[in-house]
């Protein structure tokens, strides 16, 4: 069958690769379920080009470091839920417009891998396929045959901008439409905080109890660009011990959450990524719930504004001291 949305993608890269010192993209992986980023310089390959509901990766993550590296103006492959990443770097002045071309592709909705290996209890995947309903995997043992429908990642399922992206510079159109069952945007923390305080302290400190600070949510995280100064991992002030455990991996956390409070633009990164299978996306999104009442911001559908905490008023309208205490 002939993906006519990757043809259109390599006709629309054939025509802008003379003006891009490099451009970042998906190409296939021989890793079932699996994509791989993709840097290309030539024309030669553009054909190695690939996009559709794999494309889980949030190609805005290499933006700010290969940026500061390149001189000439770098393409970037976006998925509209990506693109906010891309403009929250430029509203916080960490990314430069100019250096920056975004090709934005309108998406049908992006398979969670993480939901597939559970459904087939952890067993090794041999192979996999898709169509446009339907997605077949094979393990060694057994051939299971799922719902497209019931594997999207979490955001897809509150997503309103999959065909209507906040920014880009250049926009392919998805024939294929998101047709899912939408779903409140904060319904899972809702219902979460109906558990009560007590069973809700006692889940995050066993989440943080896994927490082994590998740092793969830190590094695969578009905002969080100050690696090479992170306080985890000072010698001086040294801030934090090299222990495994309840006490170490909260406080890991919790500088994140503070690091990334009104920045995060739910990509789920972070979560995809941890080894430990930790909610992290879950601590991300009650952090926005909560500077969406305060502030009445979303990070990453505006350009020129700034974020709340990165700013100063002498009063806050929303806020009320007294419901704070």
């Amino acid at each position: 069958m002939v993906n006519i949305l990757e043809n259109k993608l390599k006709e629309k890269i054939s025509s802008l690769i003379e003006e891009l010192e490099i451009i970042i993209g998906y190409s296939e992986s021989k890793a079932p379920l699996k994509i791989n980023p993709v840097f290309i310089k030539t024309k030669e390959e553009i054909d190695r080009l690939i996009f559709n509901n794999l494309c889980v990766n949030n190609l805005a993550t290499y933006s700010y470091y290969l940026s500061a590296d390149t001189k000439g103006k770098i393409g970037i492959i976006l998925k509209p839920c990506d693109v906010k990443s891309i403009i929250q770097l430029i509203s916080e002045e960490l990314l430069i417009k100019n250096k920056i071309k975004t090709i934005v592709i309108g998406c049908n909705g992006i398979i969670d891998y993480k939901k597939i290996n559970k459904a087939v209890n952890y067993q090794k995947i041999i192979s996999a396929k898709l169509d446009e309903n339907n997605i077949t995997v094979n393990t060694i043992d057994k051939s299971f045959n799922f719902k497209l429908k019931d594997f999207f990642a979490q955001k897809c399922y509150v997503c309103n901008i999959y065909d209507n992206p906040p920014y880009y510079d250049e926009f392919i159109e998805n024939d294929l439409k998101l047709n899912l069952e939408k779903k409140k945007e904060y319904e899972d923390i809702e219902e979460f905080e109906k558990s009560g305080l007590e069973k809700i302290y006692k889940f995050w400190e066993e989440e943080f109890n896994n927490c082994i600070r590998c740092y793969a949510c830190r590094n695969i995280c578009p905002l969080e660009v100050c690696r090479d100064k992170c306080i985890a991992q000072l010698d001086e002030p040294h801030w934090q011990s090299h222990k495994i455990n309840s006490s170490e991996g909260k406080f890991f956390q919790l500088i994140r959450i503070f690091h990334l409070a009104g920045r995060c633009t739910e990509c789920g990164e972070c979560e995809r990524v941890c080894p430990a299978n930790i909610e992290l996306l879950k601590l991300m999104k009650k952090v926005n719930q909560i500077i969406l009442k305060l502030f009445d911001y979303r990070p990453g559908l505006i350009l020129d504004m700034k974020p709340p905490l990165l700013t100063f008023k002498n009063v806050e309208q929303n806020i009320k001291d007294e419901e704070l205490i």
